[in-house]
């Protein structure tokens, strides 16, 4: 595991979010952002494998709760409960396309401003991909995120935690945490070429000396809104 640099949102003094970075080895990001097109309702299309994709989407934790959204109303409604959504556009992407279940997808956020890329994994681009055979442009589906064996979790000494600015002393089961996926298989500390792509995972256990931490998602809802190729 590589250590990157601690990073915090400007503007952002919610006391149950302290930012910090984790560096996973993971392999070549997949380079998937894409312009936003307008729904084409009413049409008999249906995405085929080999079609390009223009899509809205929001992805949700494990406990429902929206984590990244390209819908302003839903963003808007959760940040006036208090809620941290990020705030993103559309992205285009391939229909039936897989990729490794490791590479990481960078997907640029809106808001907060300054937070950074938001990560997605192969796992979760390769579902989001699949669900879009069959549908037509104006569709909304719910897909579910699978990780067969890789639970996506981690077991950080206290030294780790400390060592990338969580605090280990503040930090309790159930806090949210912000992790930073590199986007290259070895990346060393202090290489200000990487970029990483944040990630949002929850502390589930704490022992004296170690904390464990996931950072898998349940589900992306996902807008067809144009088919191309």
């Amino acid at each position: 595991m590589k250590k990157t640099q601690q990073k915090t949102p400007k503007g952002d003094d919610k006391a149950w979010l302290k930012w910090g970075y984790v560096g996973i080895a993971l392999l070549i990001a997949v380079a998937m952002v894409g312009t936003y097109f307008a729904p084409v309702f009413g049409s008999s299309q249906k995405a085929q494998i080999g079609n390009n994709a223009a899509i809205g989407y929001t992805i949700r934790g494990e406990d429902g709760r929206p984590i990244i959204t390209t819908d302003q109303n839903l963003f808007s409604s959760e940040y006036e409960k208090g809620n941290l959504v990020l705030l993103t556009r559309g992205l285009t992407m391939p229909v039936g396309g897989l990729v490794s279940g490791e590479n990481v997808a960078t997907l640029p956020v809106e808001y907060p401003p300054d937070f950074g890329d938001f990560g997605l994994l192969g796992f979760e681009t390769n579902a989001i991909s699949e669900g879009l055979v069959g549908m037509r442009p104006g569709e909304v589906k719910v897909v579910s995120f699978s990780y067969g064996e890789n639970n996506l979790e981690m077991n950080l000494s206290q030294e780790d935690v400390d060592g990338i600015g969580l605090n280990f002393t503040e930090r309790q089961v159930g806090d949210v945490v912000a992790l930073g996926l590199t986007t290259s298989p070895d990346i060393s500390m202090g290489n200000d070429t990487a970029t990483p792509a944040l990630r949002f995972g929850k502390v589930i256990e704490k022992t004296a000396d170690s904390l464990t931490i996931v950072y898998r998602y349940g589900s992306a809802e996902i807008t067809l809104n144009s088919i191309t190729g």
